[in-house]
Formats: structure tokens, C-alpha cells, sequence
């Protein structure tokens, strides 16, 4: 063997996808696991630009031109590349070459299971934050809000005609406590005391429902058709859409792809079917944002898919609605965080569904997407 081979033997070993361009951004080499990322059918690579083959290095040209230039290493971190329906991500280094002036190597590593796990670490801390956070907020907030309920209570109950302490008080005092309600009532002072209980008592659902979010709550699982969940949640969107008068789902071109072997499994079915309504209506809005700039004939598609992989059930709702760019794909599932919120988004319904998936159904999840492509929510349940 001689050199020439042994280090051609070297570069097809290693791991990475390795491309050696020109300063013309030609390729001039290129190994196996280089190839079988590219989009290069058939015919030679060589001597044909880069980004005809690698497209997802075209937003980074100005790196590896720096990288020739000023012969010093680039490195990116985290390259999005679309992998048919679903997104990548690569770490793209560029090594120019002491050795032979013009000439720089492209090393790229597929870094997307380290991505998405970096996420859910991430997402965990939030919403482990998060937790203590509603949790705290709940409870000082309760004390006045029971203050606040139980005094106008008490205000109604002292002008009450009913009760007797009432009567004799006010015949003690020579009042007329009929009068006093009249006059309240007139000058609408009873009106506000029951707005000041109704949103008091609103507050007060609100607080709860912060409490629970906080708090893992013990519920009994059940063995469920996770295919008749899933059919069940669609079809209640689709009601719900309908009642409502918007035509926006009806409109949409629904594909199932249910795995008719796929067993029952131990869930928490409401919570699992909110879940599915939750990814459902996110999806259609997606496709309704992309849909007020995508040609006339665009039409929205939603996709749902069961699967049994690595010995877990795995549920696939994805769509081609507008997608969404790194930056809000990292905090998608943060409490509060919301891209529609002025259109009334309140920036829970993706919380909620991370934190039962996560906590209350000990799966995984996970969230691809791009720009003007669509998005998948991919969810791993045990057996």
C-alpha cells in the first residue's frame, strides 16, 4: 500500500463526512459517509461546486471563503439540514491546508441526537423552574384572594333580609335594612360586589390551575387504543372547528398512518387525548400562517402516524405549515412563550403537553422543524 492509499484508507475510516473544495468551492475530494449526505445521484461530485450537492451549506459561504482566506479553522456548530420529513442538525468544521495554499477540508458530523437531547435537558430545568415558580405564586396569591372572597360573602350575608341577627340589629339601631339594600342596589354598589367575587373566584381558578401545573398529580393509568385516541382527538378538533364556524381545519388534508399493531398501552387518557388536540390545533395554525403568504395552490396537510420502534410506541404528528426557525424552536415548549400572542396565543398548550409526556407519562418528546417546510412533534411512549 502505498501513502497515497493509506491515507485515502484513513479518510474513508473515519466517521465524519469529509469534502476537500478549491478556492473555487470546487470539490476535489470526497469520502463515502460524505456521499451518502449529499444530494449527488449517479455521476461524479468532482470538480462540481459544493453547494450543488451539499445545499445546506449555501447560508454559510461566506465562512469557508473566510476559511480560505484567511487560512484559520471556522467552526459551526449547529448546521439545520431538512433529512427528508424531518430536521438534522450538523457540526460543520472547515480546515484550510498549510500545506497546499487554496485548498480547505469540510469535516461535517451529524450532532442531532446531541441536539435534541441538549434541548430536553434544557426544557427540563425550565420547567422544573417553572414548577417551583406556580407553585410558590399560588400560594401566596391564595391567602388574599381568600380574604378578598370570603369579605363580600360576608357583606352579602350582613345585609340579608333572611337572617335574624340581621332584623334585630337594624331594629336595635331604628335602620331600615330594606332601604339600605335599595339604596345599594340603585347605586349599583351590589353590582360591584359580585364582580369584585366573580373575579376574585376567577382568580382563584386560575391559582388552581397554576398549582396543578406545578404539581405531578396521581392518576390512574389505564390500557388504551393510543390509534382510537388519536382518532377520537381529531375528530373532536374537527367538531370543535365546525361549532365555531372556521373552516380552516375542514380545509385541511388530513393523512393517518395508524400502525394496526400497535398494542394498548398504560396511559392517562384524557391527558393523552389533550395532548393530541393540543399538537392538532398548533399544527393548524401553522398551516394558517403559512397559507396568508403561500401560493394559490398550497394546501395545508396534517399528518399523524403510529409506529412501534426500539420496543416503544411512537406517535408522529407532523404538518407543512409554516414552521419554525431555531430561535423559537428552543423555547417552543417554555411556559408563557407564544408566537401568536397577538392573536390571543397564551403560550401554554405546548407547556402542557412537554410536562405530560415528560412527568406524568415518563415518555419522550421531541420537535423538528423548518422554515416554510412543516414541523413534527415526535412522542415515544414505554410499552
Amino acid at each position: 500500500m502505498n501513502i497515497q492509499e493509506f491515507f485515502s484508507s484513513i479518510i474513508e475510516s473515519m466517521p465524519s463526512a469529509l469534502i476537500t473544495v478549491d478556492a473555487n468551492l470546487h470539490i476535489k475530494q470526497i469520502n463515502e459517509n460524505a456521499l451518502a449526505i449529499s444530494n449527488a445521484v449517479g455521476a461524479s461530485v468532482l470538480n462540481t461546486a459544493v453547494f450543488e450537492s451539499f445545499p445546506m451549506l449555501q447560508d454559510y459561504s461566506d465562512e469557508i471563503i473566510t476559511a480560505l482566506k484567511e487560512s484559520r479553522t471556522v467552526t459551526l456548530e449547529r448546521v439545520p439540514y431538512l433529512d427528508g420529513d424531518l430536521n438534522s442538525y450538523y457540526k460543520v468544521s472547515c480546515y484550510p491546508l498549510s500545506a497546499i495554499p487554496g485548498v480547505v477540508v469540510i469535516q461535517i458530523d451529524d450532532v442531532t441526537q446531541r441536539e435534541l437531547l441538549e434541548q430536553r435537558i434544557l426544557q427540563t430545568e425550565k420547567m422544573h423552574s417553572m414548577d417551583g415558580l406556580a407553585a410558590g405564586i399560588a400560594h401566596e396569591v391564595n391567602n388574599p384572594l381568600s380574604a378578598i372572597i370570603n369579605g363580600v360573602q360576608n357583606i352579602g350575608r350582613r345585609l340579608s333580609l333572611t337572617r335574624q341577627a340581621n332584623l334585630e340589629t337594624a331594629t336595635a339601631l331604628d335602620v331600615d335594612l330594606g332601604k339600605i339594600k335599595e339604596y345599594l342596589e340603585q347605586r349599583e354598589i351590589t353590582f360591584f360586589l359580585e364582580s369584585i367575587e366573580e373575579g376574585a373566584l376567577r382568580a382563584s381558578n386560575i391559582v388552581s390551575n397554576m398549582l396543578k401545573f406545578s404539581i405531578s398529580e396521581v392518576n390512574s393509568s389505564e390500557p388504551c387504543d393510543i390509534n382510537l385516541l388519536l382518532e377520537q382527538a381529531l375528530k373532536f378538533v374537527e367538531k370543535d372547528y365546525t361549532l365555531n364556524n372556521l373552516k380552516s381545519f375542514t380545509d385541511i388534508k388530513i393523512e393517518l398512518k395508524l400502525d394496526s399493531a400497535l398494542p394498548q398501552i398504560k396511559v392517562l387518557p384524557m391527558e393523552l387525548q389533550q395532548v393530541f388536540v393540543n399538537l392538532l390545533r398548533n399544527a393548524e395554525q401553522a398551516i394558517s400562517a403559512r397559507k396568508l403568504e403561500a401560493p394559490a395552490d398550497y394546501r395545508g396537510k396534517i399528518t399523524i402516524e403510529t409506529k412501534i420502534e426500539a420496543g416503544v410506541a411512537t406517535v408522529v404528528v407532523g404538518d407543512n405549515g409554516c414552521g419554525m426557525n431555531n430561535k423559537v424552536l428552543r423555547k417552543v415548549f417554555d411556559p408563557y412563550f407564544s408566537t401568536r400572542q397577538k392573536t390571543g396565543g397564551h403560550g401554554l398548550g405546548l407547556s402542557t403537553v412537554y410536562r405530560i409526556i415528560k412527568t406524568l407519562l415518563e415518555g419522550e418528546i421531541e420537535v423538528r422543524s423548518a422554515v416554510n417546510v412543516g414541523t413534527q412533534f415526535i412522542i415515544s411512549l414505554k410499552l
